[in-house]
């Protein structure tokens, strides 16, 4: 296995296949306003579905996309858990806010803030401490 610049055929053959998909994407650019928006909510939901999953959650991706889309809670689950999906969508809505604002900042009041979002519901005496 002879490496060149330091990476092995498969390693070089992988990096060639995303230079090949990145041009693909690139093709396609720029987004509409209505793929952004699509793109966007898909991911939302997502990731508040797989970090909350990870936490105990017990809603299921097709809850959480119910409860996101059409406000409408689950029987028989959880208040908390409904509570912590719709906290973690509205902090990640705030940090896509701040990531489109320019240069995203990390500073002591946006994780305080996006801690508010997330945990307002849940524990609003901690929330943004």
């Amino acid at each position: 296995m002879a490496l060149r610049n330091g990476l092995t055929p498969k390693n070089q053959e992988l990096l060639r296949r995303i230079d090949r998909y990145a041009a693909l994407i690139r093709e396609h650019r720029p987004l509409s306003e209505a793929e952004v928006r699509e793109l966007d909510a898909y991911y939302k939901i997502g990731m508040t579905y797989s970090s909350n999953a990870l936490e105990g959650n017990s809603l299921t991706l097709s809850e959480t996309k119910v409860l996101l889309e059409d406000g409408i809670t689950v029987g028989g689950k959880p208040i908390r858990d409904c509570y912590e999906a719709t906290g973690h969508a509205r902090a990640y809505e705030e940090m896509l806010t701040l990531a489109r604002g320019g240069q995203p900042a990390v500073t002591e009041a946006a994780i305080r803030c996006l801690h508010r979002l997330f945990y307002g519901a849940i524990s609003p005496e901690e929330a943004g401490q």
